[in-house]
């Protein structure tokens, strides 16, 4: 810093127009990010983060969810002798952690919590054909035979404002920034002849100043 500075202050003459271009491109990118910090910072009312929460839920799905074990073998015959043993009484959990080939078959079988289009077809129709508690036919994915169990079904629902209150908050400070330049372009006289087929990366582009 000292050394530009002294550099500088050595400098006798007038900048090239290189240099002087260069200039005035990083005062306006200065100024103009100043100006948008400053509408970025204006408080937003909490009527308008409500409206832009209202506004975001609208568009929520409150789809189905679904809570469901399985167990996974390599057979037909395998997949229907367990359900037998299942109607019969054996508990679920316990036979997925005996006889499972599937991960999830030392935690029971269980596959948590799981929405539409988590799973293949085959086996998401399935589970959605269940009654909670109950226990399904043998069902063929790739992956193998399958049995399973639906455990509870729950209806999705809407996140919490607090938890979307930032995300709120920045696109509402981006539209008031982008609201402020349709403002200021509205009141502004621009000339836009001749941009057609101009990269407007040449503003940055030095080496065609003569």
């Amino acid at each position: 810093m000292i050394d530009q500075t002294l550099l500088s202050q050595s400098f006798d003459g007038d900048l090239p127009k290189r240099s002087q271009l260069s200039l005035d491109n990083e005062t306006r990118s200065i100024t103009a990010g100043e100006a948008i910090e400053l509408v970025m910072s204006t408080p937003i009312s909490e009527d308008a983060i409500q409206a832009a929460y209202d506004a975001e839920v609208a568009k929520f799905d409150a789809s189905e969810e679904y809570n469901a074990s399985h167990i996974l073998v390599e057979t037909e015959e395998e997949a229907i002798a367990l359900v037998a043993e299942l109607e019969g009484g054996a508990d679920f959990a316990a036979t997925a952690r005996e006889k499972s080939t599937g991960p999830s078959g030392p935690n029971g079988g269980s596959l948590g919590w799981f929405g539409t289009g988590a799973m293949v077809p085959a086996f998401e129709a399935a589970v959605i054909a269940l009654e909670v508690g109950e226990v399904s036919a043998p069902v063929q994915t790739q992956f193998g035979w399958h049995v399973i169990i639906l455990n509870e079904t729950r209806t999705k629902s809407a996140p919490a404002i607090e938890e979307l209150r930032q995300n709120l908050e920045l696109q509402l400070r981006r539209d008031a920034v982008e609201a402020r330049v349709s403002e200021l372009k509205a009141d502004a006289e621009v000339n836009l002849e001749g941009r057609e087929g101009i990269d407007p990366a040449i503003i940055k582009d030095l080496s065609l100043v003569q």
